[in-house]
C-alpha cells in the first residue's frame, strides 16, 4: 500500500514497430499508479488516448533547464553552424535534415552542420552509414561533419557558435533539446508537430513545418545567417520563451504531489 508516480522516459509506442508486449506492461503499471506525471500535453493526450489512463490521474510537470551550464556566453561570434543533437536512429529523423540541407545549399553555400550523437538501437550502425553516403550522394561533404557522443561541456561550445538547431525526431514526449538550445540563444528548426508545438512558435524562437524542402523554411534560415539584425531579433526571443522553463519550479510542482500522496 505504498503510494507510488510513474513518469515515463520513452514509450513503447514510439519504439521500431509497435511494442504490444512493452505498451501492455506500461499500462499496467500507469493504471496501478497513484500518479502519472508527463512533460506535455501532447504527452498527456498520447497517455490518455493510447494507455487508457484517467486524466484525472495525470500531472503535467513541464521540465527545465539548468542554467548554470546552458549560460550563453555573448562573446562569442556566431558562425553559419547548424547542430543536429541526438541519437543517430532512424526516428531521429537526421535524413530529413540531410535533404533540407541537400535543398538549402541551392541558395545559400555557406554553412556547416555538425551532427552530435552516436549509433543507437539494433539498426543504428546502418542508419549511419546509411547518412555518411547520402552525404557523399548529395555533394555535402564540405558542409556536413559526424562528431559522434560528445561531452556537455563541448555541446555548449558548439551551442555558443551555432545559429541554429536542426530537430527532426519524430516522437519527444517533451524535447529538452529544444529549450537548451533557446536558452542558448540558438533558434529552432523542427517538424515535430506534437510536443514541439507547445515550445516553438513561427519567426520568434524557431520555425516549425511539416516538409523542410519548403521556400519559407529555406528564407527563414537564410535570414538567419545572412541578417545579423534579425538572428539578434530572434536570439532575444529565444532567452525570453527559454525563461520560463525552471527546474526549481518543476521540483515544487514534484515535492507538491508527493506530500499530498503521502
Amino acid at each position: 500500500n505504498i503510494p507510488f508516480v510513474f513518469t515515463s522516459h520513452s514509450l513503447g509506442v514510439f519504439l521500431d514497430g509497435y511494442n504490444k508486449e512493452r505498451v501492455d506492461c506500461e499500462k499496467i503499471v500507469m493504471t496501478s499508479s497513484n500518479l502519472v506525471t508527463t512533460s506535455s500535453v501532447f504527452e498527456t493526450m498520447l497517455i490518455t488516448d493510447t494507455y487508457k489512463v484517467d486524466e484525472n490521474k495525470i500531472k503535467k510537470i513541464t521540465p527545465g533547464v539548468n542554467r548554470k551550464i546552458f549560460s550563453p556566453d555573448l562573446s562569442v561570434k556566431k558562425e553559419n553552424i547548424f547542430l543536429s543533437i541526438g541519437r543517430i536512429q532512424e526516428q531521429k529523423g537526421q535524413l530529413q535534415t540531410l535533404q533540407f540541407l541537400n535543398s538549402f545549399k541551392k541558395i545559400e553555400n555557406d554553412f556547416k552542420c555538425i551532427f552530435i550523437g552516436g549509433p543507437s538501437g539494433k539498426y543504428g550502425n546502418e542508419y549511419l552509414q546509411e547518412l555518411k553516403q547520402t552525404v557523399k550522394d548529395f555533394n555535402l561533404d564540405t558542409h556536413v561533419e559526424f562528431l559522434d557522443n560528445l561531452p556537455q561541456i563541448k555541446i555548449i561550445e558548439l551551442l555558443n557558435k551555432a545559429k541554429l538547431l536542426i530537430h527532426t525526431s519524430q516522437f519527444e514526449t517533451f524535447g529538452l533539446v529544444a529549450i537548451e538550445a533557446n536558452t542558448m540563444g540558438v533558434p529552432v528548426l523542427t517538424t515535430n508537430n506534437g510536443s514541439l508545438m507547445e515550445i516553438i512558435e513561427n519567426n520568434k524562437n524557431g520555425y516549425l513545418s511539416e516538409n523542410l524542402i519548403d521556400g519559407e523554411v529555406n528564407n527563414f534560415v537564410k535570414n538567419l545567417i545572412n541578417d545579423s539584425e534579425k538572428f539578434d531579433e530572434i536570439m532575444n526571443d529565444c532567452f525570453e520563451k527559454s525563461k520560463k522553463y525552471s527546474w526549481s519550479k518543476a521540483v515544487d510542482n514534484l515535492e507538491t504531489i508527493y506530500k499530498f500522496l503521502i
